[in-house]
């Protein structure tokens, strides 16, 4: 009976404790939550960003991409997302042949419009194009 008192008494004392240090979390997680939400209001974008970066917690990451909006910057996912379809795209038209013109000016199209600084999609949209409008024939 003893025993059977103890462990009760230890199981209390762990559920408190364990308790106690998820209330803890939670307060932090909202304290740093509405921190975040007043340097939004107060446009301090980069510093909310900063705050929200390293976290799995939803409602921050939604005030992270929030912020990184107003600074301009695409998220990680559309980044990531993009990454993937340049990367489809780029092995699509490596086998397309070139005397499929329209093919090869429509993904030139497409990866120099997903990335307007890379030069090689610049050159080759360039070059498909006035081909497909006849504009020089090689």
């Amino acid at each position: 009976m003893k025993k059977f008192a103890i462990i009760s008494i230890v199981s209390v004392f762990l559920i408190l404790v364990l308790s106690c240090g998820q209330e803890n979390q939670d307060q932090d997680r909202l304290a740093t939550v509405r921190e975040v939400k007043v340097l939004l209001k107060q446009k301090n974008f980069e510093a909310a960003r900063l705050m929200a970066i390293d976290t799995l917690d939803p409602q921050l990451r939604s005030l992270y991409y929030e912020a990184d909006e107003h600074l301009g910057h695409a998220s990680h996912l559309d980044v990531r997302c993009n990454e993937r379809i340049e990367e489809i795209l780029y092995e699509i038209v490596r086998k397309v042949p070139a005397s499929n013109v329209r093919f090869n000016r429509d993904i030139y199209a497409e990866l120099h419009t997903l990335y307007p600084e890379n030069e090689l999609y610049k050159k080759k949209f360039i070059y498909y194009d006035r081909k497909q409008r006849g504009v020089f024939k090689n």
